[in-house]
Order: C-alpha cells, then structure tokens, then sequence
C-alpha cells in the first residue's frame, strides 16, 4: 500500500479503487484508509480509476488438466504400478482364457506403458501424448490392425468411430496365438490400456470436470 501510495504521488492522481478478489479488497480498503494516502487524495488533481484483481486464478492455468489427451487420461484413471509413480497397471486378464468380473484380479502380473523394447508401442505412445484422443483411439486401431495382419490372423478392418469394444474383439484374435502374443506383447499392452481408461466410470466424470475446468479459466 505505501509503494503503490508513493507511485500515485509521483503521478499526482486522486485514484477511485476497484476490487476483485479477496486479497484486492484488503489491499484496496487499506489504500482507502491510508492516512498519507487520504492527504493526498485531497490535493491531488488527476482523477484515474484503479482496479485490484487478485491473480490467484492464474495457478489454475499451471495445474489444469488439459484434456483431451489420451496419455494423460491413462495415468489418472489406471490404478498406479506398485514402486512406480508414472506407470500404469494395465490389467492382462482379457489375454488369457480366465473368466473373472474382478477388475482388481492380481493372478496375472499387470502389463504396463513403458515398453522400451517394441518400437510400434513406443511410437503409439507418443501418439498418446501428441493426439487428440480421437486421432489417438484411431492409430491404436492402425497399429492393431498392422499387427494382426502381419500375423496372418483374421482380422476384418472397419472404418469410422473407434469403441473400446471394437478394440477389444481385435485384442481378441491374439489370445490364442502365443507367437503373436509375445511379438506384439508391448503394443497390446498399450491397447488394453486404452480399452481399460474409455471404459473407466472416472472418464466420464473427467470429460465434466475439464468443462467446469475450462469455465473456469474463462
């Protein structure tokens, strides 16, 4: 209040204040009572009108959820890889010809998303980070298809909107297949994933947070 007192003298104003947001309102009706900011308010001959708006919103840009990234929707919604803090557990139980609802099911060791060693898995990560989600859901599709057709297995291409269920069917067609299974083992990985976060109750919730989110920012 006295530098902002002392910057107002040197520009000889008689200042009306504005405020939004708490802290303005402190700063403001301390500026009001000020008493060398009273004195000069009674000389000064320039009018100008001063609005304090709190920046505390700007945070919200720094830690906001940006959204319509695939990646990022994994790693919030899949449950965290034990020891690890920005990896995944993908859940492997629809690769074997277990028949269990429990989604917690920890018979099998859980895939996850780092797969250093499958370049087509590595490069469908970086879709998932690059892509809108649309374009990211469909190159999962692309690169699913590329494998099973290198396979020989008899998959049926489609076009338009990509389901978690379309994908599902074709991760589907590699169950039975061990030599398919361990070839692509990474890139399914990957796609089951993606399967597990479009089907998860908390992506629907996250589809409305980020428009209260974006409201927000506005």
């Amino acid at each position: 209040v006295g530098d902002l007192d002392a910057l107002f003298t040197a520009l000889g104003l008689r200042e009306e204040s504005f405020a939004v947001g708490a802290l303005s309102r402190v700063v403001a009706t301390e500026l009001a009572s000020y008493a060398p900011a009273r004195n000069r308010r009674r000389m000064a001959t320039t009018k100008a009108s001063v609005v304090f708006v709190d920046r505390t919103l700007d945070l919200a840009g720094a830690v906001g959820h940006h959204g319509d990234s695939l990646a990022e929707k994994i790693l919030s919604v899949l449950p965290k890889l034990p020891g690890h803090k920005t990896d995944v557990m993908v859940n492997m139980v629809e690769l074997t010809a277990l028949k269990t609802t429990d989604e917690t099911c920890n018979i099998i060791a859980p895939g996850c998303l780092a797969q250093p060693n499958d370049p087509a898995a590595k490069a469908l990560w970086e879709s998932f980070m690059n892509l809108k989600q649309k374009e990211a859901v469909m190159e999962a599709r692309r690169h699913l298809v590329e494998a099973a057709s290198r396979e020989n297995l008899p998959i049926k291409m489609s076009m338009g909107r990509v389901t978690p269920e379309q994908l599902s069917s074709y991760i589907q067609l590699f169950r039975n297949n061990l030599k398919a299974l361990e070839n692509h083992c990474g890139l399914l990985q990957l796609v089951l994933a993606t399967v597990q976060t479009l089907k998860h109750p908390q992506t629907s919730k996250w589809d409305n947070f980020l428009a209260f989110e974006r409201l927000l920012l506005q």
